[in-house]
């Protein structure tokens, strides 16, 4: 399980991390060819890339620890 936010007025969850490379099992690395930000996969909008967080995603709860 990832991070869950708010991005752009959608429940969503962080499924790539590209500049700490981590990457969920949907999403694997080397499945897309940008280098840095992070990918949200939203209910409302499907996957979008952030080249950073701002005001538009907001966290809602952190992947807990294992």
């Amino acid at each position: 399980m990832w991070d869950e936010v708010i991005a752009d007025d959608s429940e969503g969850i962080v499924v790539t991390v590209l500049d700490t490379k981590q990457f969920s099992e949907d999403y694997p690395e080397g499945w897309c060819e940008q280098t840095t930000g992070a990918f949200v996969e939203t209910k409302k909008w499907g996957l979008i890339h952030y080249p950073y967080f701002d005001d538009d995603v907001k966290f809602i709860a952190r992947k807990p620890s294992v």
